[in-house]
């Protein structure tokens, strides 16, 4: 493996991960938001919002972050890799 392979792999990995971080965070978001109201039985305040979608900022790193590297693993590994 040359270094301008590892380069590529990090480079797309990258930009799949920030193209897919804000659906994936409005997902989350909106499925605890939903949650919390059901739960509590009320609409949530916008401060309540606010604290929610800061929480949810690392999860959705996370996700995103090892999709992303597992998707390129495998697409790279069937196209790239002989």
């Amino acid at each position: 493996m040359t270094t301008s392979f590892y380069l590529w792999y990090l480079v797309t990995t990258l930009v799949l991960a920030a193209v897919l971080y804000k659906p994936v965070k409005k997902v989350i978001v909106a499925g605890r938001i939903r949650r919390t109201e059901r739960k509590l039985g009320r609409d949530l305040a916008e401060e309540e919002m606010a604290a929610i979608e800061k929480k949810a900022i690392p999860l959705a790193v996370m996700i995103v972050m090892t999709f992303s590297f597992l998707f390129n693993k495998v697409l790279m590994g069937k196209f790239y890799i002989q």
